[in-house]
């Protein structure tokens, strides 16, 4: 027992003993190191430095201590990259190799990090020719900026110098949408984070598509509006790594601000893969990278997500979350419709901060590296993002004096929402015109407000007006925040339309370009809880035909991701015989149906109980075999002529199973991704042997048949093991492995059953 005892107890921690782990180490100080700004920054950021006002001697810019990153070095399985901003080292080790860095006395602490960068996501869309744009030089997806208006000016972004973070740019050597670029030799730099070499021109295609978003050609016509633009190219995440990319995305930030650049632009996102949605506050690594290199006068840019369509998690993703980041949403492909695209993540930030801060077109024509004219129609806020760095781009062209965070409260202020927001499309789409001193012309008023009661109000129109897009909120004096938002295209507004708000306290309207607010008085006897009721008609002969509808409470109203599911599974497997283990030649079906409750540590790692039953039936045919030798001995079955029916033995467990789960992938149809089970199982067994026979040879009229316990085959009816598992969503394989009475002598007369099983399982 004792054995058994230390097998279990070896097996269980081999996860936790031997599992390589992702850890920031952070060292204490920056003890004898020297820095010389002048001879590590490009000319390009030493300018930047000086228009925003940074301190190019702050201690941050300063390299890593050479002895500490040796002594780190010499601990840990392997360095993956080191942080100036953060003064720490990412590496590979151990938890045991964790603790003993930790131990040193110049680092200050270890931390393991939980973060896996996944692109933002896109998916092909059948070839549709867009519609007919202002400029024929442009794509309707610039159009819809106002692009044309940049273009007449002649700004295309030249002077500004771009990062792209993505996970590859293949054939963007090649590609006739980049000819301009590489004539114009305006990569200026590349680099291959997760590979540690210069060439990023291969793997995943998503980045070569987010460029031609901000500078790409298409058959004469402009897929992003930064077509004079410089560009860092950096390749920052892999498929098979779940961790690393947060590494690599700090290094590439603090990469981008060595070589100048002005605007990055990172199509790439943590979420729902490693994170809760109470997590997305700002405070992730990445969020405080995109943070400091704000503070460093660079403009960053990021999708807000693709996380809409999954009822788990509809909101954004880190680094949008950044206080300093402009975070993207997106919508549909549309000149004259205002539809947010059904997958783009929603707002606010998880501590309530507006989020998206704008919008773009979410499904864009981009250039396809399958050969060097290709281009596709694609879906993703990993397009609107790079659609509005290219436009960002032409703006501070536009507008030189400006500062990084004078340009994001520029951005927000061209956009054609403004100053109405929500957390679906953020203050809209920016517009050029904002940049190249259009008069602005204050919109007159659209419509007027009667009230109806303590919650209700009518929103009456001046003039009868088609197809007009009504945007409304209701704001919570006391904090700020949206309680509820909405927008509907109505076909004809000609009429009064109500709006009913259980409990409001602040609307806010808009209406082709006017906005106009409503308080209302709120009643004692009015819930706190808050629901936009209905959207109705004045008059009661009239209804309302509305187009599209977009009615929703935000993240903060809603209940944030558990960390518990429940799971149910069926297994069928064959029991394998070893040695001295009674034959199971034949079919021998193990069938076992079962429930498990899980609770997550954390996105990749977490425990669960599981209870099941189990039944076993060992089939023989008509050959005999020592079970039927055992049975025979007994001489009241000595009445056995000759076997002419199925001889089994069933075999019952009913039981329990203590396991834990490593995940190594995100999760696709039931959310739980490629994964990894390893526990202990106990059990508590019966079983009946079904011998039958006949005394002639006329079985029609003597078949005889006699059931016998046989529990205690090899003495042993309470059952213990290991069990394990490795299964992606709702398929994978298992195996099941007794320990009772392993390496203990069986006695005279007795029969060990199998106790290797292995098998299929489903999940549902």
């Amino acid at each position: 027992m004792k054995k058994t005892i230390a097998i279990l107890s070896f097996v269980l921690t081999l996860v936790g003993a031997s599992a390589q782990n992702v850890y920031w180490v952070f060292l204490a100080d920056k003890a004898g190191t020297t820095f010389d700004p002048y001879t590590y920054f490009d000319q390009k950021a030493l300018e930047r430095y000086a228009q925003c006002g940074a301190d190019l001697y702050d201690r941050s810019n300063y390299p890593l201590a050479e002895a500490y990153v040796a002594g780190v070095g010499a601990l840990a399985t392997e360095e993956v990259g080191q942080s100036r901003w953060l003064n720490a080292i990412g590496v590979v080790a151990t938890p045991e190799q964790a603790a003993a860095i930790e131990r040193l006395p110049y680092v200050s602490r270890v931390q393991m990090i939980k973060g896996d960068m996944q692109l933002a996501g896109y998916a092909k869309a059948a070839p549709a020719a867009p519609a007919d744009p202002v400029d024929t030089t442009l794509t309707d997806q610039l159009v819809r900026m106002q692009g044309h208006l940049f273009r007449q000016a002649g700004i295309d972004g030249t002077g500004i110098r771009i990062a792209v973070f993505d996970g590859g740019f293949p054939k963007v050597n090649t590609h006739e949408a980049f000819r301009h670029l590489r004539e114009g030799k305006r990569i200026l730099q590349t680099w291959n984070f997760p590979n540690k070499k210069e060439d990023v021109y291969g793997w995943n295609s998503h980045g070569t598509m987010t460029l031609s978003c901000i500078a790409g050609r298409m058959n004469g016509k402009d897929l992003g509006l930064a077509t004079g633009a410089e560009f860092l190219l950096a390749r920052t995440e892999v498929e098979p790594e779940p961790f690393k990319e947060e590494i690599w995305w700090q290094q590439a930030v603090e990469w981008a601000d060595k070589g100048g650049a002005n605007i990055i632009s990172s199509s790439l996102g943590y979420g729902k893969d490693r994170y809760y949605t109470k997590d997305m506050d700002g405070q992730s690594y990445v969020a405080r990278a995109a943070n400091m290199a704000a503070r460093k006068g660079i403009l960053v840019v990021c999708s807000a997500g693709n996380e809409a369509d999954d009822d788990r998690w509809q909101y954004l993703v880190t680094p949008s979350d950044a206080d300093s980041a402009l975070c993207i949403g997106g919508i549909t492909h549309s000149l004259t419709d205002y539809e947010h695209i059904s997958f783009a993540s929603f707002g606010p930030s998880a501590d309530g901060r507006q989020k998206p801060n704008l919008c773009a077109f979410a499904h864009t024509w981009a250039a396809s590296p399958k050969n060097n004219g290709a281009y596709e129609m694609v879906y993703g806020t990993s397009f609107s993002c790079p659609l509005v760095a290219g436009f960002a781009a032409c703006a501070w062209q536009a507008s030189k004096g400006m500062t990084n965070m004078q340009l994001f409260d520029a951005l927000q202020r061209s956009a054609d929402l403004y100053p109405y927001c929500d957390y679906a499309f953020g203050y809209g789409v920016p517009q050029a015109g904002y940049f190249l001193n259009e008069k602005a012309v204050k919109p007159a008023p659209t419509f007027r407000f009667e009230p109806q009661g303590p919650t209700r109000v009518s929103v009456i129109p001046l003039r009868a007006d088609t197809n007009v897009h009504v945007f409304y909120k209701d704001i919570d004096d006391a904090t700020g925040r949206i309680l509820m938002y909405g927008k509907r295209t109505v076909a004809l507004f000609d009429t009064a339309m109500s709006l009913d708000i259980d409990g409001g306290h602040h609307l806010v309207v808009m209406m082709d370009g006017y906005m106009a607010d409503y308080r209302f008085e709120r009643p004692s006897n009015v819930r706190d809880k808050h629901e936009w009721a209905y959207i109705r008609s004045n008059d009661p002969k009239k209804e309302f035909r509305v187009t599209d509808a977009l009615s929703r409470a935000p993240a903060q109203d809603v209940a944030r991701e558990s960390r518990s599911e429940w799971d149910g599974y069926f297994q069928l497997g064959l029991p394998v015989a070893m040695g001295d283990e009674l034959d199971s030649r034949f079919w021998s079906p193990a069938k076992r149906i079962g429930v498990r409750w899980q609770y997550h540590i954390s996105k990749a790692y977490g425990w669960g109980l599981a209870l099941e039953y189990g039944h076993t039936a060992f089939c023989f045919g008509d050959e005999a075999n020592r079970l039927d030798s055992m049975a025979l001995m007994d001489d009241d079955v000595r009445w056995l002529d000759k076997k002419v029916t199925l001889h089994r033995l069933d075999f019952g467990e009913v039981g329990i199973e203590l396991f834990q789960r490593v995940r190594f992938t995100p999760g696709g149809l039931f959310h739980k991704g490629f994964h990894w089970d390893l526990g202990i199982y106990g059990n508590w067994g019966y079983s009946d042997y079904n011998l039958k026979g006949s005394t002639s040879g006329d079985i029609a009229s003597s078949r005889l048949e006699k059931v016998y316990n046989l529990s205690m085959l090899d003495g042993h009816r309470w059952n213990y093991g290991l069990t394990t598992r490795l299964a992606n969503d709702w398929y994978g394989l298992y195996v099941r492995y007794r320990l009772n009475g392993l390496g203990q002598e069986v006695p005279a007369g007795r029969i060990v059953l199998p106790r290797l099983e292995v098998g299929l399982q489903l999940l549902f």
